[in-house]
């Protein structure tokens, strides 16, 4: 477990929000801030800015299960995002956008589809993540759970840290929560697309959760607009199963072999 300076402070900073916000268990939230201390920094700052212990503890959750991985996944600062929009990488999916809304225009006549390429920074996960419901059901579930894992241990002693971290590593939050826990969405490296359909300036399929069962499915927007990003092979995979967002498909281009002939679609290259 890694501990440095920075993640005791912040692990400091987190019990004395937990004291600020009111009444709470003493015993998880100790045990969750003795955990907290041996996260990476920029996970341990962010969850001292989630507002109580259930968020707090889907983050924890979040962070743990990304393990070496999270660096690579970690939203970027609004410096590295402005600095994206002047590379090669940002034409590239600018053109793999293009070349699905080509394929979706010509096999859906009369409708198009718009992209919203919103960087999300971290600043505005947090805030989501504050104020999303299936966050707050999630994580009041998760809660629970963690209150039960802790029965018989000491909070915040090693004992009472291991049994946290082994609930985190393995409980599957029910119901699941809508949003990636903060710095981990990939909207925060301008990795994830949000596809909306429109006609004649008016959308058709956008991204409302209620929408889904009618316009996506009953209308057919979902299996259309799937057809048409796998006909483009411009690099995109999705669309997200869970939680169910049609819309929403991440742009993982894979490099073009040596000698590989071109064919249908942009072959996100």
């Amino acid at each position: 477990m890694r501990t440095t300076l920075a993640s005791v402070v912040t692990a400091a900073a987190l019990a004395a929000g937990i004291a600020r916000a009111g009444p709470a268990d003493t015993g998880t939230d100790a045990t969750l801030a003795a955990l907290v201390a041996g996260l990476d920094p920029r996970a341990a700052s962010a969850i001292e800015r989630i507002e109580g212990t259930g968020r707090r503890l889907l983050a924890a959750r979040a962070y743990l299960r990304a393990g070496a991985g999270l660096d690579g996944r970690w939203s970027w600062s609004l410096e590295q995002a402005a600095a994206f929009e002047n590379t090669a990488e940002k034409r590239a999916l600018d053109d793999a956008v293009a070349c699905v809304r080509r394929e979706f225009e010509s096999r859906n006549p009369g409708y198009t589809i718009w992209v919203n390429p919103e960087f999300r920074s971290i600043d505005v996960q947090i805030e989501r993540w504050n104020g999303n419901e299936s966050v707050a059901l999630a994580g009041e579930s998760l809660r629970a759970a963690a209150v039960h894992a802790l029965r018989g241990h000491s909070g915040g002693t090693p004992q009472a840290v291991a049994a946290l971290r082994e609930l985190l590593l393995t409980h599957a939050p029910q119901p699941p929560s809508a949003l990636a826990a903060p710095g981990l969405s990939p909207h925060g490296r301008l990795r994830a697309i949000d596809f909306q359909v429109e006609s004649a300036g008016r959308i058709v399929a956008g991204t409302d959760t209620a929408s889904i069962a009618t316009e996506w499915v009953t209308d057919g927007w979902k299996a259309r607009l799937r057809d048409a990003v796998t006909a483009a092979d411009a690099g995109f995979e999705g669309p997200l199963a869970s939680p169910d967002e049609p819309w929403h498909y991440e742009y993982r281009p894979q490099p073009r072999r040596a000698g590989q002939e071109g064919g249908h679609g942009c072959h996100g290259a």
